[in-house]
């Protein structure tokens, strides 16, 4: 019914009885019309008086005098409008149409919505065709008729060019319980879910009643060599599942911090209100659950959280004053300080005057998967994708028939490699209730190929800084992002895409420490379950500066038998030569190493060119010769054995020594 109460509540105001005004006649095409008869006349006034049931009588009777009065025709559409008997009113104002196209032209508006709600498309189409061409129609309804034209259209092209979709329910999870807002961890290690049952409260005796029970639940993955296989999955313990309604969770890449959505009843009032909250997840459990900052307003909801893998954006959707209308999706940025900006609207692309719920942001932190229902499609709520591009959200795309049907598609959420979608439904399996399912995205609506990447930092006992910061940055555009260290392991992890890697570095930003630091590698790169995308392992190092001590320039790479740099190399010495200017009073010797494979002087000189070439690119940079020398050791200075080749490849290596503090 959506939208025969957008076409004609705005014309006649018939959805709300609050809202309802008189009804007016329209101008009689007889040319021997001329007095208002007495049935009319007192129809119209009880009409208007919502008393429908002597409307009814006094209609019917000058409908039996003359099947064709206008009038009566007229009203008789109204009465079934707002006694929701739509087909009679679709009856009666064609007939009027027909003998009176002028009778009232946004009447022509009307019938076409009627005609659209029934699934009468062309006849719809027809109508509003003819509604565009009047001279005197009401063009404050032109947007919204144009806007059902286009759903139309796209629906016909739709049901014309199916995409690819066959659902399968997720194996194991699926009970004779509900299940429903699933979330799978970045690395698909996880999937998150509730769960609604019913139990008996064992303090209430053995004939306690049963009582819906939902609980916020974890399942871990078991195997993805095609598609996941889960546990079936049991209730979080504390801290959660202590409140009245919490779940629908996004966590990051490194599993260590999740967003989800706490709805809360006043027992008085019966009002629920959701907000979002977080916790981080350390030495083996998840922390206390606090609001999340700067996000969460008194008097609004907010729900359905979505945070990239790296932990800098945060989506979520909310129905807060200075929106488009109905719901919106906002997101808020983390600042350097790791406080949160104030929650920023998607703006106009995205957001329409009606309702955009349930954002899924994917971890290429570039593709967004939501629902709406004022964006045009096969109507309800549909799935759209859209790219960010330059900063800026693109055109909503349509993920197309029989993904979208007439009926309401809420969310999904897609796997890292961007093959699969998961979803809940209570329509494919009615008799099961809620389960959870997925399916394989079709490659027009895929996000991004992506690169995982898995790191650890190892810090020295003593060094100084308590608070390292490990950072992901694009050197082209110098765009940073600080990722999270865990406390106990080092552990670290993000998410890249797979186009960007190559100008990606991840390095240690720590006071008085060494440089250390590593380019994304996608050659060094492997792939496997689950989420078979592309992996890259980075080890930093954390320790501290001393004069005489030698310390790795890591992950610098020359061709065979040569002193020439590939890009990455290149790059990583530019984060070097940053990491001298910002330590203005160093001065290091850079030195190289080869193993003991090939004639002795042939490694001296090689390892002395290999030197030199950097020490070269760092002149080239712009730091200063009096801070710089080189040298070249050849095989005569190995830390590894040369009996094999991971020896032999910790032996070639290139060091900088610290000779001034």
């Amino acid at each position: 019914m959506r939208k025969l109460l957008v076409a004609i509540a705005v014309l006649l105001g018939i959805p709300a009885q609050a809202q309802m005004g008189l009804v007016e006649l329209g101008t009689h095409c007889s040319d021997d019309y001329r007095s208002l008869p007495k049935q009319i006349q007192k129809g119209l006034r009880a009409l208007n008086q919502r008393d429908y049931p002597n409307a009814g009588i006094y209609i019917g009777a000058a409908l039996r005098q003359d099947d064709n009065d206008q009038h009566a025709l007229y009203l008789k559409g109204e009465l079934s409008i707002r006694t929701k008997k739509f087909h009679l009113a679709e009856v009666n104002w064609k007939q009027l149409v027909k003998l009176c196209p002028s009778y009232k032209p946004d009447l022509l508006y009307a019938v076409g919505s009627l005609c659209l709600v029934a699934g009468r498309n062309d006849e719809a189409e027809g109508y509003f065709k003819q509604w565009l061409l009047r001279d005197d129609r009401k063009t404050a309804f032109d947007r919204e008729v144009k806007g059902m034209l286009e759903e139309i259209n796209l629906k016909e092209t739709f049901l014309a060019n199916p995409v690819p979709y066959n659902p399968k329910p997720a194996r194991n999870i699926n009970t004779r319980w509900d299940e429903y807002l699933g979330a799978l961890t970045p690395d698909g290690s996880q999937f998150y879910f509730t769960r609604r049952s019913k139990r008996r409260n064992k303090y209430e005796g053995p004939a306690a009643p049963l009582r819906s029970v939902e609980e916020f639940s974890l399942a871990n993955t078991l195997s993805s060599a095609h598609e996941f296989l889960f546990e079936e999955g049991t209730a979080l313990s504390a801290p959660f599942n202590s409140k009245y309604n919490e779940g629908g969770p996004t966590i990051t890449a490194d599993n260590r911090l999740m967003v989800f959505t706490i709805c809360e009843r006043d027992e008085k009032t019966g009002h629920q209100n959701c907000d979002l909250y977080f916790t981080t997840y350390s030495f083996g459990v998840w922390n206390g659950i606090r609001p999340f900052p700067s996000v969460n307003l008194p008097g609004s909801w907010e729900s359905q959280p979505s945070i990239s893998p790296n932990g800098d954006v945060l989506y979520f959707t909310s129905n807060r004053e200075g929106g488009f209308g109905g719901l919106d999706i906002y997101r808020s940025e983390r600042q350097d300080d790791g406080s949160w900006s104030s929650p920023e609207n998607l703006g106009p692309t995205i957001n329409t005057s009606k309702n955009e719920k349930s954002p899924f942001i994917h971890p290429d932190s570039e593709s967004m998967y939501f629902a709406s229902d004022g964006h045009s499609g096969m109507g309800g709520y549909d799935l759209f994708k859209s790219s960010l591009e330059s900063s800026i959200w693109g055109k909503p795309k349509n993920l197309g028939y029989p993904i979208n049907t007439e009926n309401n598609e809420i969310g999904l959420m897609v796997t890292l490699d961007g093959r699969q979608a998961y979803f809940a439904s209570n329509k494919i399996n009615k008799a099961n209730g809620w389960d959870i399912y997925f399916f394989d995205l079709h490659e027009a609506v895929q996000p991004e190929e992506v690169v995982l990447v898995n790191g650890s930092l190892t810090k020295d006992m003593f060094a100084f800084d308590d608070e390292p910061k490990v950072v992901l940055k694009n050197s082209l555009t110098g765009e940073s992002t600080r990722l999270t260290v865990d406390e106990e392991t080092g552990g670290f992890s993000a998410v890249v895409k797979k186009e960007d890697a190559k100008s990606m570095v991840i390095k240690l930003d720590a006071k008085r420490a060494a440089f250390s630091a590593a380019p994304l590698r996608l050659a060094l790169a492997e792939s496997g379950p689950p989420c078979n995308v592309s992996r890259i392992q980075i080890e930093l190092v954390q320790a501290d500066l001393a004069e005489g001590e030698t310390y790795p320039i890591p992950n610098i790479l020359f061709e065979t038998n040569s002193d020439f740099l590939d890009d990455l190399s290149e790059m990583l010495i530019a984060e070097f030569a940053e990491f001298l200017v910002y330590n203005n009073h160093l001065k290091v010797q850079i030195q190289g190493h080869t193993d003991n494979v090939g004639d002795a002087k042939t490694n001296l000189d090689l390892s002395t060119r290999r030197a030199k070439r950097v020490t070269n690119t760092l002149y080239g940079m712009g730091i200063q010769a009096s801070r710089l020398s080189y040298k070249g050791y050849g095989e005569t200075r190995p830390v590894a054995s040369n009996e094999n080749e991971l020896g032999r490849a910790k032996n070639r290596r290139t060091v900088f020594v610290v000779t001034q503090l």
